[in-house]
């Protein structure tokens, strides 16, 4: 009921809506903080390229070894309160680490040393979700402006603003050749044209898309308060399946092959087929799930709220193995370099390693404090 009625301010009252799901978020992370870990300002993000893997939490953007978990540099030197990164740091097509923060502003670091190449500064409204290349070269950042900015990706200044409306986005956009992809908290998904710079359909879902959007096969999965997965024609925005699920779907789902997997606040991870959202398998966690899924090879990984790490066979839905973490896990997680990685919140590390086999702590990272 209370979900229910939450939704229902989501949908008719836009001063309340985000105000409704920050509250919502604020006391996900204060679920986690009874850890004892530091204060977590920001969800985290994740990026990974060769070696390194890159966390944007709080006020800094930090490189890590993939092997080891040791810090090879950090951005910058010392925190700065104004600046708090929300999202997936971006690694652009000459491999340059970009990234959007809480205050509006944009930077852009050599991936290598970390080295800053420019800083944007931000006009106060949040870019929250992870920023996107589009086929021009340019960055393209949502703003809570309503504007989507296409950033000039040399100088690190605006060069054109679309207007999207009242529209807000927290997760990650998507991009093909001709269109870049938006799913809104105001319950609209939109496709934006690259050539014109102008809207080419935009849909209702229903409720809010706090995950963002992931295209494949033809195919643009959200997952929705409205307790949904939601499969669109990237064409005309229509509708191709809907499927159910036990709760709120707060991160995208993501698909390997020819089978798509969603998580929920119901706390069940469910496998459908991409064609027509089938069900094909089912467990419950036996606590909300807000993390999206992962997957590798035959197996498919899951981490709850409470900090419970699970694998389970792809195809059949069978646990693996369990390991329980240090803190809460809220993020989608990622598979490189034979390691798990997992961002944790309200504990005395922020990111593990584990081992996809057993589910065995490789390492830890703590990030500066």
């Amino acid at each position: 009921m209370l979900r229910e009625n939450l939704s229902t301010k989501i949908k008719t009252l836009s001063h309340l809506r985000r105000a409704a799901i920050l509250a919502l978020a604020a006391v996900s992370v204060l679920l986690t903080s009874c850890a004892g870990g530091p204060a977590n300002q920001s969800w985290a993000g994740l990026a990974v390229k060769d070696d390194l893997i890159y966390l944007a939490h709080n006020s800094f953007l930090s490189a890590v070894h993939l092997d080891t978990g040791q810090k090879a540099w950090q951005y910058p030197e010392e925190a700065d309160v104004k600046t708090l990164f929300y999202s997936d740091p971006l690694i652009d097509s000459k491999g340059d680490l970009v990234a959007g923060a809480f205050n509006g502003s944009v930077v852009k670091l050599d991936s290598t040393t970390g080295a800053l190449k420019w800083k944007m500064e931000g006009d106060g409204k949040k870019i929250i979700a992870p920023i996107a290349e589009g086929p021009d070269g340019a960055y393209y950042a949502s703003s809570e402006s309503g504007d989507l900015l296409v950033i000039d990706a040399a100088a690190g200044s605006v060069k054109n603003r679309i207007a999207l409306g009242k529209e807000s986005s927290w997760g990650p956009m998507a991009v093909n050749g001709d269109r870049i992809y938006i799913a809104t908290i105001e319950h609209r998904v939109l496709a934006v044209n690259f050539k014109s710079g102008k809207i080419d359909w935009s849909v209702d879902v229903g409720a809010a898309v706090a995950g963002g959007v992931n295209l494949v096969d033809g195919k643009l999965v959200v997952g929705t308060f409205a307790d949904k997965v939601i499969a669109l024609d990237p064409r005309t925005g229509s509708t191709l399946w809907e499927a159910p699920t036990d709760g709120w779907v707060w991160q995208a789902p993501v698909i390997s092959t020819e089978t798509l997997f969603a998580t929920d606040l119901g706390g069940m991870l469910r496998a459908l087929a991409l064609a027509d959202g089938t069900p094909l398998w089912s467990v419950k966690l036996d606590m909300a799930v807000q993390a999206g899924p992962a997957v590798s090879g035959e197996t498919v990984f899951a981490g709850a709220s409470k900090g419970t790490m699970r694998a389970y066979s792809a195809a059949e839905g069978t646990q693996v193995w369990e390991q329980k973490l240090d803190g809460g896990i809220f993020g989608t997680l990622r598979v490189s370099g034979g390691k798990l990685l997992v961002v944790v919140s309200g504990s005395k590390y922020q990111l593990a390693a584990l081992d996809p086999e057993t589910g065995s702590i490789t390492w830890t990272f703590a990030e500066p404090t």
